[in-house]
């Protein structure tokens, strides 16, 4: 530009070189300048929790804790294949988790935007247009002259200089906001996962149930028979036929709200992976054991919580994003500083545009700077500290309620442990009560009342073992959500670029 295109440069190459060298010493101490300029606004460092790393909840010699392991792929531990295909295929297809891995996409280019502030912004243009003169017009130099051509190209350039941070503090707020939407997308993925374990076991607690309640059915059919025999004998009265006929028919309308409720755990499972409500009907009606959990149960230090769960990780991020906004504010105290430069041809005809005769170029700078806002832009900086300060409580009070959830997830899961020994335990002497109760009563030693008590108490104590039974599971899911635990299997390393 300065030398082969500018003609002047032949007239006057001294001078002429003078202000090019002088103009490159411009643009490199500004640069300089920008590179040493400082940044405003306070250096971001988390904040330190003291959570200690013993867990408050006492294990009352039923659970064992392994706070050596980690709880990753903790669903693996109970060997179901069917949950496991289940589980593969909502991470792949289901609806949450595709709109939180969209926002992050969304955060990412929001971020790749504010970057590209450290860059110059630079465009080409291109123009070419025809006028008719006026014969009569008050333009003399075109008299005779009724049409008239342009042409013109540019190739312009703006940069901003950011002397006092205000692009790093907005770049930094941006990283940080990328970083909280990765958190978010694994917490609904721990979230998804974990509903979905419950709903899953639930659905096996219900076909226990209902397996277990046939068996009840029959049980009171053998029962009503007797009585039925004993009524023709002459032995009892048609009382004791109808209770007993009566008690086998209320056993036999729990069956179809337990049905009820089975179905409506496939549907939610079928959505949870992302497909229609019937899909798994088929794939879910053959009836499986409930499993028995492990002996160990991986949990970690206490501590590992503030790096292990999302929701914590996130929070901590947006506390970061919080704290560079600050910076943002306050930068824009102070001026802006951009440089320009445009170079390009400009000619009345096109054989013309691109010879040195066409050249035109400009450089230039600009500062602006509001002097006067009526204290609107030191409110903005007492805007960005108190959403900080929000932010920072936001952040403890997640930390406190993941404690919370996490030590009484344990103290259930623990608890209901001792209440399914008992429960097995008072199985044992029920079954032998009924049984002493059926003989006396086909003894006509005791009348039916003893035997419909210990038949009732019976089945009661049956279907608490299976509730209890499925509490346990879904109590260790929960346990495992509260650890943060399973998101890591998917965890693909991704950075800010």
């Amino acid at each position: 530009i300065c030398w082969r295109n500018a003609p002047a440069l032949r007239k006057k190459p001294s001078a002429v070189w003078s202000n090019c060298t002088m103009t490159i010493r411009i643009l490199l101490s500004l640069t300089c300048l920008s590179l040493a300029g400082c940044t405003l606004g306070p250096d971001y460092s988390a904040p330190l929790s003291d959570v200690g790393d013993e867990w408050f909840s006492s294990e009352d010699g039923e659970v064992k804790l392994d706070t050596q392991s980690s709880p990753n792929a903790w669903w693996k531990q109970l060997k179901d294949p069917t949950l496991n295909t289940l589980i593969e295929q909502a991470v792949e297809e289901n609806k949450d988790i595709g709109v939180a891995a969209a926002n992050v996409t969304r955060a990412k280019a929001l971020r790749r935007m504010s970057a590209a502030e450290f860059y110059p912004a630079i465009g080409v243009g291109a123009d070419a247009t025809k006028e008719g003169i006026s014969q009569r017009g008050t333009s003399s130099q075109f008299v005779g002259e009724k049409e008239r051509n342009s042409f013109s190209t540019s190739l312009d350039a703006s940069w901003e200089i950011d002397l006092f941070g205000r692009i790093a503090r907005s770049t930094e707020a941006a990283d940080a906001d990328y970083e909280a939407a990765i958190e978010e997308r694994r917490g609904v993925l721990l979230a998804t996962i974990a509903e979905l374990v419950s709903n899953y076991y639930q659905v096996r607690g219900y076909q226990k149930r209902i397996a277990i309640a046939e068996r009840n059915i029959e049980l009171l059919r053998e029962t009503e028979s007797v009585a039925e025999s004993r009524f023709n004998a002459g032995a009892v009265s048609e009382l004791d036929l109808a209770r007993a006929q009566g008690e086998r028919e209320a056993v036999e309308a729990t069956l179809p709200s337990l049905r009820a409720e089975m179905m409506a755990g496939i549907y939610r499972i079928s959505v949870l992976t992302g497909q229609m409500p019937e899909t798994h009907v088929a794939t879910l009606a053959a009836t499986k054991p409930l499993p028995m959990p492990p002996d160990q149960v991986p949990v970690g230090l206490r501590s590992d919580l503030l790096k292990r769960r999302p929701d914590i990780r996130q929070a901590e991020r947006m506390l970061a994003a919080s704290n560079a906004q600050i910076g943002v504010a306050e930068a824009n105290l102070f001026p802006q500083l951009s440089l320009t430069g445009a170079v390009g041809t400009d000619a009345r005809y096109f054989s013309d545009l691109f010879t040195v005769d066409g050249l035109a170029y400009s450089i230039g700078s600009a500062i602006n700077w509001s002097l006067f806002e009526g204290g609107a832009l030191r409110a903005d900086i007492a805007r960005a500290e108190a959403v900080n300060l929000a932010t920072l409580r936001s952040y403890e009070q997640t930390v406190l309620l993941a404690l919370e959830e996490t030590e009484a997830a344990l103290i259930r899961y623990g608890k209901e442990w001792q209440t399914l020994r008992r429960l097995l335990a008072t199985l044992k002497s029920r079954q032998r009560a009924h049984n002493i109760a059926k003989l006396r009563y086909e003894a006509g030693e005791e009348d039916f009342i003893a035997i419909l008590d210990a038949e009732r108490t019976l089945i009661g104590i049956r279907n608490d073992i299976i509730e209890s039974e499925t509490r346990i599971l879904v109590n260790l899911t929960q346990l495992y959500k509260a650890l943060g635990g399973g998101w890591q299997v998917w965890e693909q390393q991704e950075t800010p670029s």
